[in-house]
């Protein structure tokens, strides 16, 4: 029972059922207090009415008549009171006699002490209850010589209070009945987003993630979550086409050196040839398996990366000499295409991290900054340490890259010219790796490049104090 409450009332009907029990309990607290302070009011208005009366009265009285009689007596024609059944009053002597009466004073079955003040007695029935105040009745000489009682029922005022106890009795329900209508309105037009959120989400599907809710209303915690829905569709859109292109490129960039495999091999295999002629088709096979070694490699090490499963083992290392070492290692290739290699390396130059992954980040910019420079053109090095961190520019010489381009350089598999990278062996894969490994040491690369300037690469590295 308590999981099918939990699980299959609608949220609209829960938020419904709190509002009214919410409304419920102030109401009923509400109508306590209110009940209780009218019916105070009440009494106090009473208690009032009988401190006026007994004045007025006492002022009325006639000493002369007390010298005269040894009594007093009402005037009753200075009565203000209007002489109900819901009142009396009485002279009482000090010994207790009564010396006059108004209003039928003997449905007052007991009027209390004689003592100043207000006090509650009950009447001649069990329901009956009265308020009644005593007065001293004081001599020109200001001493007492009487009393003088006024009792009021307060039949009216239980009356009156139960008359508010009925109407809140029936119009709360009715308040509620209408509250608990308006709210469930509100809430289906509030959730109603909600509705809209949970068909999208419905229709979505890997294939189709071009949906949106594109909610125009208010920009409350409902009309956030629509948009946050929204955007988190669009990253999901661009994430599901980054992993397809992802897929298809590397299939292709498999299928091609894999389809030369199998053709050599079929050649080879074709007829009898001579082991110079074999010698020549195993080098070219040894080329092409090296190549989908690089490509199998430089996959793993990205899903490593996405997974964050990329082993980090960092230390203190000598950029200058770690720069230097790579340096002298493309020197070859860099004399074979009659390239120049300028650096300018600060003396003092280290950084914290993985060597191994350091030396892929730059042999990969140093690779690109070689297949992408024409003969006769120039590689600049530069290392300098500022602000915390190891700033190193490597800039080459050539025509550029169109400024349009430049943001994709870091995307997976992504080339400025297709044919040329082909040409040139690039799986579009190196540049993503480096910056995936400039990010795990906490730093960036960024790439500039103008028109005819070449290309420059800048790799920003945190400096071991920071």
């Amino acid at each position: 029972m308590i999981d099918f409450l939990r699980y299959r009332i609608p949220i609209r009907v829960k938020l419904t059922l709190w509002y009214v029990l919410l409304l419920a309990v102030t109401f009923t607290l509400f109508s306590i207090y209110l009940v209780a302070r009218f019916q105070q009011s009440l009494r106090s208005a009473v208690d009032t009415s009988l401190q006026n009366t007994v004045s007025k009265t006492i002022a009325t009285l006639d000493e002369k008549d007390y010298r005269e009689t040894g009594r007093l007596k009402f005037d009753r024609t200075a009565q203000t009171q209007i002489g109900t059944s819901v009142f009396s009053m009485r002279l009482v002597s000090l010994d207790g006699t009564v010396w006059d009466t108004y209003n039928a004073s003997d449905r007052v079955a007991d009027w209390g002490p004689m003592e100043a003040g207000v006090t509650s007695q009950k009447g001649a029935s069990e329901e009956d209850e009265w308020r009644i105040l005593s007065q001293p009745i004081l001599d020109s000489n200001g001493q007492t010589i009487g009393w003088t009682q006024a009792a009021q029922s307060i039949i009216p005022v239980i009356d009156a209070v139960e008359d508010l106890q009925g109407q809140l009795f029936l119009g709360i329900p009715l308040i509620l009945i209408f509250a608990g209508f308006g709210g469930y309105f509100l809430a289906s037009r509030a959730l109603s987003p909600i509705e809209q959120i949970t068909d999208t989400a419905q229709k979505i599907t890997a294939q189709n993630l071009s949906r949106k809710i594109d909610y125009k209303g208010s920009a409350d915690e409902v009309g956030r979550l629509a948009q946050t829905f929204d955007q988190m569709l669009e990253r999901l859109q661009t994430s599901f086409e980054r992993e397809r292109r992802f897929t298809g490129d590397a299939a292709h960039e498999l299928r091609t050196p894999l389809t030369v495999l199998k053709g050599q091999i079929e050649v080879t295999l074709s007829r009898p040839r001579n082991s110079a002629e074999y010698e020549k088709n195993l080098l070219e096979l040894s080329a092409q398996v090296e190549r989908l070694i690089r490509l199998s490699n430089a996959l793993l090490f990205l899903s490593r990366s996405d997974q964050r499963q990329i082993s980090f083992e960092p230390v203190v290392i000598n950029l200058r000499e770690l720069l230097e070492a790579l340096i002298e290692q493309i020197q070859p290739l860099a004399h074979e295409k009659e390239l120049k290699i300028t650096t300018k390396i600060a003396e003092e130059l280290s950084v914290y991290g993985d060597g191994d992954h350091l030396i892929s980040l730059f042999m990969n910019l140093f690779e690109n900054a070689l297949k992408y420079t024409p003969a006769g053109g120039q590689i600049a090095v530069t290392a300098v340490e500022e602000a915390g961190e190891s700033r190193v520019t490597i800039h080459n010489t050539g025509p550029g890259i169109p400024h349009e381009q430049l943001e994709h350089l870091f995307e997976r598999f992504y080339r400025v010219d297709a044919d040329r990278s082909s040409q040139t062996g690039g799986t579009g894969l190196g540049l993503a790796i480096a910056h995936e490994i400039a990010r795990l040491h906490g730093g960036r690369i960024e790439a500039r490049s103008e028109s005819g300037q070449g290309v420059t690469f800048v790799v920003h590295l945190p400096a071991p104090a920071a």
